[in-house]
C-alpha cells in the first residue's frame, strides 16, 4: 500500500510512519520539511505548507495514494482539510482523518461513544476537529469516499509533545511534591502512541471502517491521583500529594501540560475492538516504557522551572 502521511515528523506521525513502515507500506510524507531526519530510511518527503492552499494544489499535483492520513494540527481549520481533499481527488483510496475525543460534549454524562453528541465544550480545538472532520465525512456522504475518523485522547509514550507523563517524571525523581487539583478526582483516559499509530495502520484499507469514526485509547480509567500514584509506582519513587484549589480567575494549578479540567473524560472503544483492534500496553506497561525512554534521552537531568508549584505550595502550607 502507498501511504501518504500528512505531518510524519511530530510524536504521533513519527510513530504512525514507523508503523506503516514496519507493515512493509510505502511511505510519503507531506509537510515543511524540518525534521525529516526523524524519519525512516525509504520514506519519500514531499515539502510544503499545507497553510498554503494554492501551494498544495501545485505540489500535489499527480500525487497518488492508496491511503493518506492527516496527522497535523497547526490549527488545522477545516479549509486546510479540503484544500488537501480536493488538490487530491481522484487519486485517494482511503482517507483517515485524525480527530480527538474532545470533540464530544463534556457537561453530558459519560461514558462517550461515538455517537455521543459534538460540540464546541473545547473551544477552538473542538470547532477545528469538528470542521475537519465534517470535511472529509461529506466526501463520503455526497461523493462516496472510503474515510475513516479516528478519535484518541491523551495520547502518552515517547517524544510526547505535551508535558504530561514527562511533567510528573520530573517532580517525583527530584523528591518533589505533586501539587493536586483540588481532590483529584477528575476521571482520565490515556492511550500509549504505539497502540494508535497500530491502530491506524490497522484501519487502513478496511471496507466496514469507511464512513465510521472510532475512539482509539487504552481500556484503563484513572482518576487525577490514582495517575499520579501509578507513575510513582512504576518508577518506584515516594509520592507527596499537596491539594490545592485554584483563585478563581487566576492560574490554574500546574498539573501536567492539560490533565487539570474539571470534568470526566472516558470513553468506549467497544466499536474498534469489534474490529479486532486493540491496545498492546496497560498503562503501567506504557509508562514504564515512555520513562526508559526518558533516562534514555536524558531528560531526567534536565533544567526544570518549579517557580509555578512553588507559589502554590507557599500559599498551601
Amino acid at each position: 500500500m502507498r501511504a501518504l502521511v500528512l505531518g510524519g515528523t511530530e510524536f504521533i506521525g513519527v510513530h504512525l510512519v514507523r508503523a506503516l513502515t514496519r507493515a512493509g507500506h510505502e511511505v510519503a510524507v507531506f509537510n515543511r520539511g524540518r525534521r525529516n531526519e526523524r524519519l525512516p530510511d525509504g520514506v519519500k518527503t514531499i515539502v510544503g505548507d499545507r497553510k498554503d492552499h494554492a501551494g498544495v494544489k501545485r505540489i500535489l499535483a499527480g500525487v497518488r495514494a492508496d491511503a493518506l492520513v492527516d496527522v497535523t494540527y497547526a490549527p488545522t481549520t477545516g479549509e486546510d482539510v479540503e484544500a488537501v481533499l480536493d488538490a487530491l481527488d481522484g487519486r485517494v483510496g482511503h482517507a483517515l482523518f485524525v480527530s480527538t475525543c474532545r470533540v464530544y460534549d463534556h457537561a453530558l454524562p459519560i461514558p462517550y461513544d461515538e455517537a455521543t453528541p459534538r460540540s464546541l465544550y473545547w473551544g477552538e480545538y473542538a470547532k477545528h476537529k469538528i470542521a475537519g472532520e465534517d470535511a472529509v465525512l461529506r466526501r463520503h456522504r455526497e461523493r462516496g469516499w472510503p474515510v475513516t475518523i479516528v478519535r484518541p485522547t491523551h495520547v502518552y509514550g515517547p517524544m510526547n509533545t505535551r508535558n504530561n507523563e514527562t511533567f510528573f517524571f520530573d517532580r517525583l525523581l527530584r523528591g518533589r511534591p505533586v501539587l493536586l487539583p483540588g481532590d483529584g478526582r477528575w476521571l482520565r483516559q490515556f492511550g500509549h502512541v504505539e497502540d494508535l499509530a497500530d491502530a491506524m495502520v490497522a484501519l487502513l484499507g478496511r471496507r466496514e471502517a469507511f464512513g465510521e469514526a472510532y475512539n482509539v485509547t487504552g481500556e484503563e480509567t484513572v482518576t487525577q491521583a490514582g495517575f499520579v500514584e501509578l507513575i510513582a509506582d512504576v518508577i518506584k519513587r515516594p509520592v507527596e500529594l499537596v491539594p490545592v484549589t485554584a483563585a478563581p480567575g487566576g492560574p490554574a494549578v500546574p498539573f501536567g501540560q492539560n490533565l487539570a479540567y474539571d470534568c470526566h473524560a472516558v470513553h468506549t472503544t467497544a466499536k474498534v475492538r469489534a474490529l479486532g483492534v486493540r491496545p498492546a500496553y496497560t498503562l503501567a506497561a506504557g509508562l514504564a516504557q515512555t520513562f526508559d525512554w526518558y533516562v534514555r534521552e536524558g531528560l531526567d537531568r534536565r533544567d526544570v522551572d518549579f517557580s509555578a508549584d512553588d507559589l502554590f505550595l507557599s500559599r498551601a502550607r
